[in-house]
């Protein structure tokens, strides 16, 4: 889970590295096809990374009335939390898909 939500955010990365690319091309050829396709790799990633949450937050669900609540609550958060890591880079590719549609 952890993995996917980093290879999320590092192709949000690699889009974002290209801003300079699309810049000089103009917002215009290869380079705005190439963006694209980056954007519904992190589109992909990140749909990938929820498919893990819902598995990870399921297993817990099941083994969480043997644990302490505290400790439940807390891996809990931390499963939010890297969710979080990979929606806020799913909203990067979503910006650049805006900036591309302008």
């Amino acid at each position: 889970f952890v993995r996917s939500a980093l290879q999320t955010s590092a192709q949000a990365l690699t889009a974002l590295n290209e801003l300079d690319e699309l810049i000089s091309s103009g917002f215009g050829g290869l380079e705005v096809k190439s963006v694209e396709g980056m954007i519904n790799s992190i589109d992909d990633l990140e749909h990938d990374a929820d498919d893990l949450e819902r598995e990870i937050r399921s297993a817990l669900f099941a083994v969480e009335k043997d644990m302490h609540p505290i400790d439940a609550m807390f891996l809990y958060k931390v499963i939010n939390w890297i969710g979080d890591l990979a929606d806020r880079a799913q909203q990067v590719g979503a910006r650049l898909q805006l900036l591309l549609a302008r």
